[in-house]
């Protein structure tokens, strides 16, 4: 039986620091997200969190705080690190945070053809927004 992949949007491999609280107003977390897209993200949690469970994320896009809404929609335990990832979708996508979305993912691709022209070697999209955020003007 063939995989079907039914997801609206197309997922970038982005690692994007983010903060998030469940709504129920729980202590808020940091973690990365390990692919991002206008309607969701995976990302990395230190607790479990249900399915269903809501959450507000914050995440910098070009420097501007964005909060989004977003619902758990699956799990999966590390045990090897005591960690979950965890799958989001995103419950409201306003126009002004798609468009920084793509203004961003457009810049970090530009910026991983010039390091791995520096690299000498083909960098992953992923390798290259670590080290983009890490940068100081970019946060």
């Amino acid at each position: 039986m063939d995989f079907v992949d039914r997801r609206r949007f197309t997922r970038y491999a982005l690692y994007c620091p983010i903060e998030y609280r469940c709504e129920d107003g729980s202590p808020i977390d940091s973690s990365v997200t390990l692919n991002l897209s206008e309607g969701g993200a995976f990302v990395t949690a230190s607790r479990f969190l249900p399915i269903s469970t809501r959450l507000i994320i914050k995440m910098s896009l070009k420097g501007q705080p964005f909060f989004v809404r977003a619902r758990v929609i699956h799990v999966k335990s590390d045990h090897d690190s005591d960690s979950y990832s965890v799958g989001v979708e995103f419950l409201q996508s306003p126009f002004n945070f798609v468009r920084k979305f793509y203004e961003q993912l457009e810049t970090i691709m530009l910026f991983q053809r010039e390091y791995s022209m520096e690299a000498g070697r083909p960098v992953t999209l992923a390798e290259a927004s670590m080290k983009w955020y890490s940068a100081p003007e970019t946060n």
